[in-house]
């Protein structure tokens, strides 16, 4: 009977280690959260042995390929090559906050520290990275999937007997998003209220794009944009997209102008939508486009009419007086 309760025992403990994963504690000097937004900034601060930093991506980025870590040893810690080790957590529970506290987590990776100056790893996210880096970067192979986040670093000792000289001794940490070499072009359009209605072409690069596509992912690098509305001035604007950032291009296409011309009799008076017009003897004048009425007085003859002007197109207004005579 005691046997089968030691057994019964065993694979509890079994089992809770099994569904917690491995302990992990230490003090959380910081918790990381990369982000679109973190432009590859670098996050930099200082560890111990044995402390503890943590590092998640946040589920609405979109450019975020993984992260890379810079350790810079401590001159002291060199002469024990491959004595400590850095080992990599994933599926982190509880909640991280900073302070001392007990942790449970997946190995997901082990990296004996050598007496290099430094060392660079990164982190893979969702996708495998690049590979070709220099020859102090160690490139991750397995992907860390969103479940697997947040992960958590801390720095161990592989035996004991050090000097504690050693654990007060400083670990220069910094932490930087890899991000894909493309981001977010976002445009919107301006239109003037009398072109509400006009038809549009929106391209960038030469390729067209619909009506209700005004963000789009491009490749880092300059860009063309052209848009080009009946009734206004073609547009075209260079732009620049940087790696993981969205940029706001505000476009506002201006109306073509119209000019009217008038051939009325010398002498006769113009109004256009109740103003009189001063014009000068073979000049034009600008008219907004949309509908306009036109009066012209010439002595007691008045006569008036309603006229539409369309964008960029000149027109003429005209008055023929003209006798008739018919014979009996």
């Amino acid at each position: 009977m005691k046997r089968k309760l030691s057994a019964l025992i065993l694979i509890i403990i079994y089992s809770a280690a099994a569904a917690y994963g491995e302990n992990i504690r230490g003090k959380v000097v910081e918790s990381i959260s990369l982000s679109d937004s973190s432009s590859g900034e670098a996050v930099s601060f200082l560890m111990n042995i044995e402390d503890v930093f943590a590092v998640t991506v946040d589920p609405a980025s979109g450019f975020v390929e993984g992260f890379e870590v810079e350790l810079k040893l401590p001159s002291d810690l060199r002469d024990y090559s491959n004595s400590f080790a850095l080992s990599i957590y994933k599926r982190i529970s509880p909640e991280v906050s900073t302070g001392i506290g007990t942790f449970y987590g997946s190995k997901y990776e082990t990296l004996f520290l050598s007496n290099s100056a430094k060392i660079f790893i990164q982190v893979p996210y969702l996708n495998k990275l690049e590979t070709e880096t220099s020859p102090y970067t160690t490139v991750l192979s397995s992907p860390l999937t969103r479940a697997d986040l947040p992960v958590m670093f801390t720095i161990l000792p592989l035996m004991k007997g050090f000097p504690s000289s050693l654990y007060s001794s400083s670990f220069e940490i910094s932490v930087s998003p890899v991000l894909s070499d493309s981001g977010n072009l976002n445009i919107s359009i301006n239109t003037p209220d009398s072109l509400s209605n006009a038809e549009y072409t929106l391209r960038v690069d030469n390729s067209r794009l619909a009506a209700s596509d005004k963000t789009v992912t491009l490749k880092t690098g300059t860009h063309t944009v052209s848009l080009d509305m009946e009734g206004a001035a073609p547009l075209r604007k260079t732009v620049t997209i940087r790696k993981g950032e969205t940029l706001q291009l505000n476009l506002e296409p201006e109306m073509l102008k119209s000019r009217a011309m008038l051939d009325v009799p010398e002498n006769s008076d113009v109004f256009i939508d109740g103003e009189k017009i001063e014009y000068p003897a073979g000049k034009t004048l600008e008219l907004p486009p949309g509908e306009h009425v036109v009066l012209i007085k010439y002595g007691d003859y008045k006569i008036s009419k309603k006229i539409t002007v369309t964008p960029g197109k000149d027109c003429k207004i005209s008055l023929f007086l003209d006798i008739f005579v018919e014979e009996n």
